[in-house]
């Protein structure tokens, strides 16, 4: 077994902060970085890894009906955007030239200005794009090769190291690192929260 090919830490990393040299609770671990993964990726409304997106459905949002935000950030690669004539039930796609549109700034915030115009609405744009971090827990110094930020994999393992340490506590809330469901909010601190905060994607749709 191991982790998802998105995961935030290794398992390396994790054994290292626990002080763990024996493979006895590998899989355990391991299923604890997925578990602990899958809640920060759903609080901050994101995929870190870089990622390819095909086709994406977003509206316009602002600027007098020229600016899109799309669903991932940071954006790396922004390869098509293409607006929607017709009608939703029979729509017909037609794609801007690479002069009509760009990234806002460095693609940090996932906006795309649009400067050929497009009416103001709701799924009236498909954009292709690819966006998130580079990981490579092999070589975290190499920016080549991994862009994740720090902090991002140091409050993975963190609450990986907070559920193995509580995994036999009495009361404990559906800490159970094999559950889908995993409950881990009543035990997140103010700073580990506020640090979710930084990197939570908020799409307007």
């Amino acid at each position: 077994m191991a982790t998802v090919a998105h995961a935030l830490t290794s398992l390396q990393r994790v054994k290292d902060r626990l002080g763990i040299t024996v493979v006895g609770f590998d899989a355990l671990l391991e299923r604890m970085i997925d578990a602990a993964t899958d809640m920060i990726e759903s609080y901050c409304a994101r995929r870190f890894k870089e990622t390819a997106y095909s086709n994406e459905l977003v509206g316009v949002e602002s600027d007098g009906g020229r600016m899109a935000m799309l669903k991932q950030a940071p954006v790396t690669v922004l390869t098509s955007v293409q607006y929607r004539a017709g009608t939703p039930d029979n729509p017909s796609w037609t794609s801007y030239i690479a002069s009509d549109f760009e990234l806002v700034g460095d693609g940090t915030s996932g906006l795309v200005r649009i400067y050929g115009g497009v009416p103001r609405g709701t799924n009236n744009l498909r954009v292709s794009y690819a966006a998130g971090y580079k990981i490579n827990f092999a070589d975290p110094y190499n920016a080549a090769q991994h862009t994740l930020p720090f902090d991002v994999s140091d409050l993975c393992e963190r609450f990986v190291v907070k559920a193995f340490k509580k995994r036999e506590s009495v009361g404990k809330q559906t800490e159970s690192a094999g559950e889908a469901s995993t409950s881990w909010m009543p035990s997140l601190e103010a700073e580990e929260i506020a640090a979710l905060d930084r990197y939570r994607r908020v799409y307007l749709g």
